[in-house]
């Protein structure tokens, strides 16, 4: 819908453009005729002739000249703004990869000050959320992610996982490539990250546009990597 309506605006300035040029032509025909008059009138029994001023021809081209530049820079804004929107945008649904969405009033308050965080970081457009396995909390997974345009979405990754890693004091271990699937992009984990009280596993994805990650409290980083991209294909969807 947004593109059809840079298109129409985009039209109107260009029609308002070809008015201004008529009226520019029409002023400076009309214009020349008053000179050819004046020049008659100088000569021997040259005749009047009532001719119309063309100053109304150049205040129309005035205004429909400002018109067009007003709906071209319009154009321009809504394209611009196209071109920097996400073409991908995150959710997150009740169930994503077979888990079911904790929305109990503890984890709600937990997942909101963890991504006013995020977004005072500067992620753009942030999302947290905590998954378990349906009717049961043995799998516990918090989902971080961000839609926007995300500069070197690798390095970007790397550095995230990198810092859950150094959070657990692991920050030697580097994370290893995993298939990236359908939504393509770059998918890395890490596991065997010890709190102390439970052992981790940690994957991720990121493209330009979208960055998401899941730390679970159950599973290989295989494992992780698995329901890492079935939890994609339900959480990244078009705007």
């Amino acid at each position: 819908m947004t593109v059809f309506l840079a298109i129409a605006i985009l039209i109107v300035g260009i029609a308002m453009l070809g008015l201004a040029g008529g009226f520019v032509v029409g002023a400076i025909r009309r214009t020349r005729a008053i000179e050819a008059q004046e020049t008659q009138e100088a000569q021997p029994y040259g005749t009047a002739t009532d001719l119309e001023s063309p100053r109304g021809m150049w205040a129309g081209a005035g205004i429909s000249a400002a018109l067009a530049m007003g709906a071209l820079v319009g154009a321009a804004i809504v394209l611009i703004s196209i071109m920097a929107a996400p073409t991908r945008m995150l959710h997150a649904p009740a169930q994503a990869g077979g888990l079911q969405r904790d929305d109990s009033p503890g984890t709600q308050q937990l997942i909101s000050r963890q991504r006013e965080r995020l977004k005072a970081a500067g992620m753009p457009n942030p999302l947290t959320a905590v998954y378990h396995e349906p009717a049961q909390a043995r799998k516990t997974v918090l989902f971080i992610g961000a839609s926007g345009h995300i500069d070197q979405p690798e390095e970007r990754l790397k550095e995230f996982i990198g810092g859950l890693a150094e959070s657990t004091g692991t920050s030697d271990r580097k994370p290893s490539g995993y298939p990236a699937g359908r939504l393509k992009g770059t998918v890395m984990c890490l596991d065997q990250l010890s709190t102390g009280q439970a052992t981790l596993a940690t994957c991720g994805w990121a493209d330009e546009g979208t960055l998401g990650v899941i730390t679970t409290d159950a599973g290989d980083a295989a494992q992780t990597a698995g329901l890492l991209l079935s939890m994609r294909d339900d959480m990244e969807k078009t705007p």
